[in-house]
């Protein structure tokens, strides 16, 4: 499985716009995208993570690809405080109940 995250900083004023702005730009997409396992968005106001969770790499390549990100960041450009800051993960270990 791949994991990428994505934190951002909102302006304290921006910060329910800019998380409604990326539930719809962002989650309800990568949906219906090919290799789509789980997506999550943290929130301890201002500050946002999102966790994205695909089959491969490439599903999530695919889905950076359709211009979901760039969109988004046209959008909430001033409601955040800084450029988000991304990670990408290999899962080591898990487990589940």
């Amino acid at each position: 499985m791949y994991t990428a995250t994505m934190e951002y900083e909102f302006k304290e004023d921006g910060f329910e716009a800019g998380c409604k702005l990326w539930k719809e730009d962002i989650m309800d997409l990568a949906k219906s995208q090919p290799g789509f396992v789980r997506m999550q968005f943290l929130t301890a106001r201002p500050r946002a993570m999102a966790i994205g969770n695909w089959n491969t790499h490439e599903d999530a390549q695919n889905f950076m690809q359709t211009g979901v990100f760039k969109n988004l960041m046209t959008q909430i450009e001033g409601l955040i405080v800084s450029t988000p800051k991304p990670q990408i993960w290999e899962l080591r270990y898990f487990e589940e109940r």
